[in-house]
């Protein structure tokens, strides 16, 4: 049986000499594994598809559970993340959230565009790509189940104020009188750039930007027991 799906690839892992099993995140049927054979080989026609970031028309050949790719027609390579480190580490956390956090055959259209919007702005855009990874990480956790409480305080649903706590086991915020000692007091900037990401608002030179990343970094880990290793080294280098 053949199948023909829209996919983006998230990654993949060698398998014999020249074989590959990849991820790849589809419109149609959420993430699914496929071989690629020969792909490792000089020259091998294929060997463009085997390449994370590939935006493609996959076509799969299905024997019981087991998809082989046996075409593609390249769509989109966002070549220009791999011009720049910041925009390569950005880029790298959208396909390992997805990775990570999308079980195979959740299909999501939702995200799959968001992905797609994402690493096209991230690649071409002008403006600030971490901005547009903040943004995308704040839509794709409402779309994974676990999505941050933004919505002032979770108990009392009053403006947060001047000193903001988290609970990183429900994803709420609350304001000083309602904190019950349960999570960690976290910065206002970091809140107010979550909420403008939220709306799609983030501008480029948002300072709370990358306070924004760690906090969403600390949820990862915490929350949903993730940690994004391209996420890790992106804070790095901004700090």
């Amino acid at each position: 049986m053949e199948e023909k799906m829209s996919g983006i690839v998230l990654g993949g892992i060698s398998f014999g000499e020249n074989d590959k099993i990849l991820n790849v995140f589809t419109l149609e049927q959420g993430v699914v594994s496929a071989k690629m054979k020969g792909v490792k080989k000089a020259g091998a026609k294929l060997k463009f598809a085997s390449e994370p970031f590939c935006f493609a028309e996959f076509i799969f050949s299905k024997k019981g559970e087991i998809r082989t790719v046996i075409n593609a027609s390249l769509i989109d390579s966002f070549y220009p993340v791999r011009e720049d480190i910041v925009k390569y580490f950005c880029a790298g956390t959208v396909v390992e959230f997805i990775k990570r956090a999308f079980k195979e055959d959740i299909v999501s259209p939702e995200t799959f565009f968001a992905v797609i919007k994402t690493l096209e702005n991230i690649a071409y855009g002008n403006g600030n790509p971490k901005s547009e990874l903040v943004s995308f990480l704040v839509t794709a956790l409402k779309e994974s189940g676990y999505a941050l409480n933004l919505n002032g305080c979770a108990k009392c649903s009053k403006d947060v104020g001047l000193r903001v706590f988290f609970d990183y086991r429900s994803g709420a915020f609350y304001c000083t009188d309602c904190f019950d000692g349960t999570g960690r007091e976290i910065s206002t900037l970091t809140y107010r750039a979550l909420k403008l990401a939220e709306s799609g608002n983030l501008t480029d030179d948002n300072e709370g930007t990358v306070k924004a990343l760690k906090l969403l970094e600390y949820y990862l880990e915490n929350r949903i027991d993730e940690k994004l290793n391209s996420l890790k080294e992106l804070i790095k280098i901004s700090n």
